[in-house]
């Protein structure tokens, strides 16, 4: 058997998001599995602005570090790193991954989004050269998709070092397909639930409820769920304080008060319900750091039907016209439509209900995911 120590680099909850909860329960998982695991933990513990080193964010990267350095002392020699793709995290990452290697460490990293060769492309010509210098140190890249293999075409010499791991749910749940007949009664439930960045297409979301009340009879329920984010590429920069303080005005002046509501952030027991009273699942994104969502997973777990954008390595998971359906970004008229087509047909939601389970329990389980990272841990 191989070394099975693992120094494993990551971020922990709080706070909670898919990137966070999913690194959790690698740790865990890997624990389970025999692996004696140390762990440091990169999560922000503090506010601080979104991809920038502020001094208190610099002082948790530097405790990181020696923690990082202990576990070297130590005799840790399996490196398994979750990167970034901005300039501050990938400074971060170089230090790590070059002192690993100069140990004579075998490094895995991993990606849990779909930017990379944009955030490469954005560095000046010394930066690409510390990019495409410090990837080559490492044993294996696994990225979230074979749509993302490309990220890394920037560089020949990475080509064979790129594996791909689908992503798991951060939970082992059982897949519930919904079903609805001609007697239903009550609203269709809509739900958004992700960090609410305005790439994510919260407002998207808001406008297509808005559409469906004014052409239709159909009752709704639209429910938005998550924590308010700000990031530099935002349309109109806001502090999530001034971005939630918008969102609820919007409501109100959409007409859509007693329909809509914000239901703050949501972990666990309360996600698993709020997805299993939701008909359908929205994410209409086009989030520059998006990959593969682990909130569309958990979605079609619980049998939603999900809306979201051919984006990224969203086509992976949503089979258009079969598990859910695929819109245009910014275009809330599409989401209305395919909302009132599929409600309005109760076979057909039955059976996309029962597809979106049936695919999730096939390709997208804990299970699933588990032995993909343990088989690429246990070969490097």
């Amino acid at each position: 058997m191989r070394n099975r120590r693992f120094l494993l680099v990551g971020d922990l909850p709080p706070p909670s998001h898919g990137q966070s909860l999913s690194f959790e329960m690698l740790c865990r998982e890997l624990s389970g599995r025999g692996f004696d695991c140390r762990v440091v933990d990169l999560g922000r513990k503090r506010p601080s602005p979104w991809a920038r080193m502020s001094r208190g964010r610099a002082a948790e990267v530097c405790s990181a570090l020696i923690r990082f350095a202990a576990g070297l002392v130590r005799g840790y020699r399996r490196i398994y790193i979750l990167i970034a793709q901005s300039r501050a995290g990938f400074l971060r990452d170089l230090l790590f991954i070059w002192s690993a290697w100069l140990c004579g460490c075998r490094i895995v990293v991993h990606l849990r989004g779909g930017n990379y060769d944009g955030f490469y492309r954005k560095q000046p010509g010394f930066c690409r050269f510390l990019i495409r210098h410090t990837l080559r140190r490492v044993h294996r890249i696994v990225a979230l998709s074979e749509r993302l293999r490309g990220m890394y075409a920037f560089d020949p010499a990475l080509r064979e070092r790129v594996v791909v791991v689908t992503n798991g749910p951060p939970e082992a749940w059982k897949g519930k397909p919904r079903y609805r007949d001609e007697r239903t009664e009550g609203p269709v439930r809509l739900l958004f639930l992700s960090n609410l960045i305005q790439s994510k297409g919260y407002y998207d979301v808001l406008e297509a409820a808005a559409i469906l009340c004014r052409t239709t009879t159909m009752q709704l329920q639209v429910t938005f769920a998550g924590r308010f984010l700000s990031i530099p590429e935002d349309e109109i920069p806001m502090s999530p304080e001034e971005a939630e303080a918008a969102f609820l005005e919007r409501i109100e002046t959409s007409g859509l008060s007693g329909i809509a509501h914000y239901a703050g952030p949501v972990t666990g027991e309360a996600k698993r319900r709020l997805l299993d009273t939701s008909d359908f699942f929205l994410l209409p994104t086009n989030y520059v750091h998006e990959g593969q969502p682990v909130s569309i997973i958990e979605a079609m777990s619980q049998g939603c039907v999900v809306i979201a954008t051919n984006f990224r390595a969203i086509p992976d998971l949503v089979v258009n016209g079969e598990t859910g359906v695929l819109v245009d970004y910014g275009r809330p008229e599409q989401i209305a439509d395919a909302v009132r087509r599929i409600a309005g047909d109760a076979e057909r939601y039955t059976a996309m209900s029962r597809a979106a389970v049936e695919r999730y329990e096939k390709n997208f389980t804990v299970r699933r995911h588990m032995d993909a990272m343990v088989s690429v841990l246990d070969a490097v």
